[in-house]
């Protein structure tokens, strides 16, 4: 428990058992093991679909407050850097640290995990929760946005004093609002391929086998595709995606593994270097999927008038992946909510300060939307003077970096780090900037929350953190 007064006990029902959900029932318990807490979940077991993700200490630092640092260091990889290079001639471009640095800049590591995994750890924690409950197969058709009454496609009824709605990017509960009945979530101009390729596979081949040894994460930039890989699963898994900046037919929005045919993928990068072309021939007939991105624009609020009821995660605003920080704003979602949830006095409170909520997340995540578009950008250039531009810029940090390591040695570099840590640039609009990178990446949003709560509603900080 995080303070000595928790707020008052609520009877809360979570829609959904993916990331935005699980973290949700666990913050919120965290906060008040006396919340009497059920997560409805449609399927019938856990089902998050597999494929590698990038969580940053933003998160990490949550996660590690909410008690799953044991369980993630034994499935998490903790790459060392990411080395950008060009498409063509897997030439460096660019250099960002990211462990040990991440934890000298912002106190917690960088972190590398297969989806299924941290689901899982997320789940296991639940189910050490006394007040905790996940019942599956319950599939929601209707949410009443004024009671936050949850009705069932089996006709069983929900009552509560606050619903958490994490039902993703097609959210139902969302329409159930009337600010936002009408918002429906819209395709971007790109799709992603995406695989994992086993261990093995990969150290079956001389140019692949290298990467399940290194620390490093890869990606390379080229006219019109990115394609990104890095280790997960504690090394058994090698995640290959490759970004194209264009729409894909017959690909529904939302269709986080719909099949897609391997010769189309391979075609995409069969000039491309060596390496490329390597990972991309590991990929079996049936193992590659095709995910088309889609947003949600910004909404009027994240909650109902009634306070009664919040949208986390995706189906408050479905982000494009550019940022790495899609699981991260979820995770966020969850630790702020129970934050503020934390400071009612009464359900008559829940209307002014789950507005209050709303107002102080919408204003992180609609930033983050900003950063993630800047990234897209910069990764697909066509090549000409933008991306002569951009390699410039981007070797310039890179020589600097490789410089100062060679010449001072990682313990000196850890000391000039530390002592030159930047200031968080709230306006800039690209994490390849050291001020942009901070402000994402050192946000502490249960600190910020009680700040938020003390300055904006008028609460003292009664609590004894």
């Amino acid at each position: 428990m995080s303070f000595n007064q928790p707020g008052i006990p609520l009877k809360i029902t979570v829609i959904g058992a993916g990331m935005a959900g699980l973290s949700s029932a666990i913050a919120l318990s965290d906060i008040n093991p006396d919340h009497q807490i059920t997560v409805l979940e449609s399927n019938a077991s856990l089902s998050e679909l597999g494929a590698g993700l990038q969580l940053f200490p933003n998160s990490t630092r949550i996660l590690h407050k909410w008690g799953l640092a044991p369980s993630l260091e034994k499935v998490a990889f903790q790459s060392s850097h990411i080395s950008v290079r060009r498409w063509e001639d897997n030439t460096e471009l660019a250099f960002n640290m990211n462990n040990p640095t991440s934890t000298w800049l912002y106190g917690w590591p960088q972190l590398q995990i297969y989806r299924p995994d941290l689901q899982q750890a997320l789940f296991e924690r639940v189910q050490q929760l006394h007040n905790v409950s996940v019942l599956f197969g319950k599939s929601v058709v209707r949410v009443d946005h004024e009671t936050g009454t949850v009705h069932t496609a089996d006709d069983e009824i929900f009552e509560a004093d606050l619903t958490v709605a994490a039902d993703g990017i097609w959210s139902r509960t969302r329409r159930c609002l009337p600010a936002s009945k009408d918002v429906t979530p819209t395709p971007y101009r790109e799709h992603n391929y995406r695989a994992v390729i086993p261990r093995l596979r990969m150290l079956s081949n001389p140019i692949t086998a290298p990467l399940m040894a290194s620390l490093e994460a890869k990606s390379w930039v080229g006219p019109g595709a990115f394609v990104l890989g890095y280790t997960v699963a504690s090394s058994e898994l090698y995640n290959l995606v490759i970004g194209v900046p264009r729409p894909s037919e017959g690909v529904p929005l939302g269709s986080w593994n719909h099949p897609a045919d391997v010769e189309t993928m391979r075609g995409l990068v069969s000039e491309w270097c060596e390496e490329v072309r390597a990972l991309a021939s590991l990929v079996q007939e049936g193992e590659c999927v095709s995910w088309t991105l889609g947003e949600v624009a910004p909404i009027p609020s994240y909650v109902s008038t009634s306070g009664r009821v919040a949208l986390v995660g995706d189906a408050a605003h479905a982000l494009l992946p550019h940022a790495a920080q899609g699981a991260g704003m979820a995770i966020e979602d969850a630790a702020s909510l129970a934050e503020f949830v934390g400071y009612l006095k009464s359900t008559e409170d829940l209307p002014k300060v789950m507005s209050a909520w709303s107002r102080f997340r919408q204003a992180r995540v609609e930033h983050l939307r900003s950063i993630s578009c800047g990234n897209a950008s910069d990764m697909t250039l066509p090549d000409g003077e933008r991306q002569i531009a951009r390699d410039v810029k981007w070797k310039a940090i890179r020589d600097m970096q490789r410089a100062q390591l060679a010449e001072l040695g990682l313990e000196k570099v850890r000391e000039k780090v530390i002592r030159e840590r930047p200031a968080p640039d709230p306006a800039c609009k690209s994490t390849f900037e050291p001020g942009g990178r901070m402000w994402v990446n050192g946000f502490d949003v249960s600190e910020e929350s009680r700040k938020f709560c003390r300055e904006h509603l008028g609460f003292e900080l009664s609590r004894k953190l």
